[in-house]
């Protein structure tokens, strides 16, 4: 009895973990090339920035801050080269806001990449700065997404 219970949970804890990964899957499906780099480097740095705020809001693993901050630091320096013009295929959630309006785009990845880098050198034994700067590069976030990256239905993004 007790091994069809094991085999129960474990059936179920593995059909959890199926579902819960097809979000992922369906944001990206039919995604190739650039886009799909993109949607992929946009992703890394959404799930860092989650981490991190996990760790902040929990004041824990403080220190491991940096290397996530940094993932972040490096991805958005790239920002810009994964937006040629006209890459707006679906599954893109782009808005072509972002070519028309070129050097905010441009800005707000150098801001991204700069407030990152504040974090990742924010001297993690200092508790209120470390939150201050998660908060700030969060803002920065949602800055662009806001006016750059259109609205998706909740299945298709994280």
């Amino acid at each position: 009895m007790l091994g069809f219970a094991r085999t129960t949970c474990i059936a179920a804890a593995f059909a959890l973990a199926t579902l819960t990964a097809l979000p992922c899957v369906t944001a990206h499906e039919g995604a190739t090339g650039l886009v799909k780099e993109r949607m992929d480097a946009m992703e890394a740095m959404a799930k860092a920035m989650k981490t991190i705020t996990q760790r902040a809001k929990a004041n824990r693993d403080l220190g491991s801050i940096k290397g996530d901050a940094q993932a972040i630091q490096e991805l958005a320096g790239k920002i810009t080269s994964l937006f040629p013009p006209g890459s707006t295929q679906h599954p893109s959630g782009a808005k072509p806001a972002i070519w028309q309006k070129w050097s905010d785009f441009d800005a707000k990845a150098g801001a991204l990449a700069a407030e990152s880098d504040k974090l990742a050198k924010t001297d993690a034994r200092d508790v209120k700065s470390v939150a201050a700067q998660v908060r700030v590069v969060s803002q920065v976030c949602s800055g662009c997404h806001e006016f750059y990256r259109a609205k998706m239905p909740k299945h298709e993004h994280m």
